[in-house]
């Protein structure tokens, strides 16, 4: 009970089950991640770790000021903690910042260019330039997530909603195999749960027009 990762894997791996895999997204649950997060970073506050994952737990629910906040602590206590920048720069994505956000993934990017979970970092960069209608380079990052072995559905789909804005059918038919290979099962409506935590709905909505131009969802 005094162990404080524990708190801080146990409330990242709460979010994450909603984000990447098949639980329902739940406010009850959302809010448990939070504190379950506060009260590890309480019992060691100088753990970057878990103070990265209780900024994501605060992003998760939509508190995107804390969640900077939290992050950019993380950063200070341990400023070579890779996976912090990209969340730094997913927040500042989500809050409309896209300016700021690339610089943070970038600043992941070249601290780990070998991470085995740099797939995250070159998929939510995707998102951002999604997000600021370049989808040009949203697909070119897409395409960079996909590269790596293991890469969780959400690059191919960032890069099959770039493509739908695109309309570069050739790509476009090559990356929707990939991402109907990848997880069948994956729909507009799962794009829309799963998205939960972005709170500016054109950001959601531009996205869902990918998709549906990309034919994923139906008219």
């Amino acid at each position: 009970p005094s162990l404080a990762q524990a708190y801080g894997f146990l409330a990242y791996s709460i979010v994450l089950s909603m984000i990447y895999f098949d639980a329902e997204p739940d406010e009850a649950l959302l809010d448990e991640a939070v504190d379950t997060a506060k009260k590890g970073a309480a019992l060691d506050e100088r753990d970057a770790l878990i103070r990265f994952m209780y900024g994501r737990a605060l992003l998760a629910r939509g508190s995107y000021r804390e969640a900077l906040d939290e992050l950019e602590t993380a950063a200070g206590l341990n400023p070579n903690l890779a996976v912090v920048y990209c969340g730094l720069g997913d927040t500042l994505a989500y809050d409309g910042r896209i300016d700021q956000a690339i610089p943070k993934f970038e600043r992941a990017i070249n601290l780990s260019p070998h991470d085995p979970m740099r797939w995250a970092f070159y998929a939510y960069r995707a998102l951002a330039h999604l997000f600021a209608r370049d989808f040009d380079l949203a697909e070119e990052w897409a395409r960079q997530a996909t590269r790596v072995s293991n890469c969780h559905y959400w690059g191919y789909a960032h890069r099959v909603a770039a493509l739908g804005h695109l309309q570069r059918k050739d790509d476009l038919r090559q990356a929707l195999a990939e991402l109907q290979r990848i997880n069948p099962a994956f729909t507009c409506e799962v794009a829309r749960k799963s998205l939960f935590y972005v709170k500016d709905p054109s950001q959601v909505a531009l996205y869902l027009e990918g998709l549906r131009r990309a034919g994923v969802c139906e008219s």
